[in-house]
């Protein structure tokens, strides 16, 4: 029994081993506009952030005065997920456009493939978001252009929706991932919006496969033992 409990407990420590190899920086920034520079409103190297502001001022934001955006990474998220943001309540008092990136920095789990998920719970009649995922092999923030830059998915909702987009890109050993939603507002009312980037890591099949065959090897030992005697010893 106490081998089997230790032998659980290796397969246990391997995954909080891999689960902690990746201690990410989540940050979220904002740029009112389709193009010009971005603010940084959150942070947080914690794993998870989230961003609010109700009423928002309308020199950070432009027509955009209600936001809420929340961003969880590594270790947060189990895996196989790298990184999960929702954009949620935008609200636009007419027509404008506001990006919102979303980073999780400082990823060391290596790995070429990619899944990344979009979703659009609530748009406005004649609004647009279209959601996007960058890999910087360079670490870099908010980053979606540059040489050291691989774009893995691109989805644009005019109505509500899900898309699925699986990619190749090489991670390096501490690299970024970003989220960005570029919303259109045609005039008053709120978005809702999902992206989630995972990947799957090869390193913990071969540490669960190792735990099993642990278990099974001991299973049997235990039963090519010969059986112990329930008799009490005679004297």
């Amino acid at each position: 029994m106490r081998a089997k409990l230790l032998a659980l407990t290796g397969i246990a420590s391997a995954f909080l081993w891999v689960s902690a190899a990746s201690a990410a920086t989540v940050s979220i920034g904002a740029s009112p506009g389709a193009v010009g520079a971005f603010t940084t409103v959150a942070t947080s190297a914690a794993g998870a952030t989230t961003f609010a502001c109700l009423p928002c001022a309308p020199a950070v934001w432009g027509v955009f005065n209600a936001n809420q955006i929340t961003a969880t990474g590594r270790p947060i998220d189990p895996l196989p997920n790298i990184l999960g943001s929702t954009s949620f309540q935008i609200n636009a008092g007419d027509g404008g456009t506001l990006r919102v990136f979303v980073t999780s920095q400082n990823n060391t789990d290596v790995n070429s493939n990619w899944i990344s998920s979009f979703t659009s719970n609530s748009l406005p009649t004649g609004w647009s978001v279209r959601e996007q995922t960058f890999i910087d092999t360079a670490n870099g923030l908010f980053t979606t252009t540059g040489a050291t830059v691989t774009q893995l998915g691109n989805t644009l909702f005019n109505a509500i929706g899900t898309s699925v987009a699986a990619a190749l890109a090489p991670s390096g050993n501490n690299y970024s991932v970003t989220h960005l939603y570029t919303i259109v507002a045609t005039g008053a009312g709120s978005a809702l919006s999902t992206i989630t980037l995972a990947t799957p890591i090869p390193g913990a099949l071969p540490l669960f496969a190792t735990g099993l065959l642990g278990l099974w090897a001991l299973r049997r030992k235990r039963k090519a033992a010969p059986a112990e005697s329930l008799d009490p010893v005679v004297a």
